[in-house]
């Protein structure tokens, strides 16, 4: 669930379509970002996603594993989400945008 108040950014067609990987590949070729957060439940709970988000993210910085809970929370401060028709579970993720100097 997306918190009241931000913004939503809605690309889901059917179930699959778009995919978090494929979307987060085209953000990140497109933002500059500082770091990533994910739920530390996705690394044992979605193994085959947290293993390709890792080589997708190739060790850009480390990627900061907090528990889901806190993971929500965090949504609340978010500039916008990004909604994709990926159907894994804790397929998600919080970039925290950089500068470009």
């Amino acid at each position: 669930p997306v918190p009241k108040g931000v913004p939503v950014i809605d690309l889901a067609l059917k179930q699959g379509v778009p995919g978090f990987l494929e979307t987060l590949e085209v953000v990140l070729s497109e933002l500059e970002v500082q770091d990533a957060i994910v739920a530390s439940e996705q690394a044992p709970l979605s193994a085959d996603m947290h293993a390709a988000f890792t080589e997708l993210w190739n060790a850009r910085t480390p990627v900061q594993e907090i528990p889901h809970e806190d993971f929500k929370t965090r949504m609340k401060d978010a500039k916008a989400v990004v909604r994709t028709g990926e159907f894994t579970p804790y397929s998600n993720v919080i970039l925290v945008a950089g500068v470009v100097f």
